[in-house]
């Protein structure tokens, strides 16, 4: 059971160690939604815009990080 306890904490700090990048991911895959099923734009242009969008979003993610972990040092 403690094996498992862990496993779970661990998922659950995947998702609240960043809030910004879990907000960002889900407001990317909601936008990509709206596009895919409201507007009806191709599937092609619905991935690459979710490639690029998630691509930005881990580039901001990292670069958040290292800005955090200069100040520290």
């Amino acid at each position: 059971m403690t094996a498992m306890r862990e496993i779970l904490n661990s998922l659950i700090g995947l998702f609240l160690d960043d809030e910004f990048m879990a907000i960002a991911i889900l407001a990317v895959v909601a936008a990509t939604a709206f596009l895919t099923l409201g507007l009806a734009v191709p599937a092609w242009w619905a991935g690459a815009f979710l490639l690029l969008s998630v691509v930005l979003v881990l580039a901001g993610s990292v670069l958040r990080t290292a800005r955090r972990t200069a100040r520290r040092d």
